[in-house]
């Protein structure tokens, strides 16, 4: 997965850097974008809420799974 798939189950996405975002949280609401979404080099998505929710609350709010976060390994 790309941090796209995670950007495109969120509201209010706004771009705030190089593969750097903020949404609002799914998992408690509010009004706020306190959801930052980050791409790092490797391929993994990196996510924070500011207000405290997990990142498996998160997930679970836009149905995905922790997985979802990591590139898909290359077949042997």
């Amino acid at each position: 997965m790309t941090a796209a798939t995670l950007l495109d189950r969120l509201d209010c996405v706004l771009k705030t850097g190089d593969r750097q975002w903020r949404s609002r949280c799914p998992a408690h609401g509010g009004q706020s974008r306190t959801l930052s979404v980050r791409e790092i080099d490797n391929g993994r998505t990196l996510l924070h809420c500011f207000f405290g929710c997990s990142a498996l609350d998160v997930l679970d709010a836009v149905g995905l799974q922790m997985q979802d976060l990591f590139p898909e390994r290359p077949a042997d």
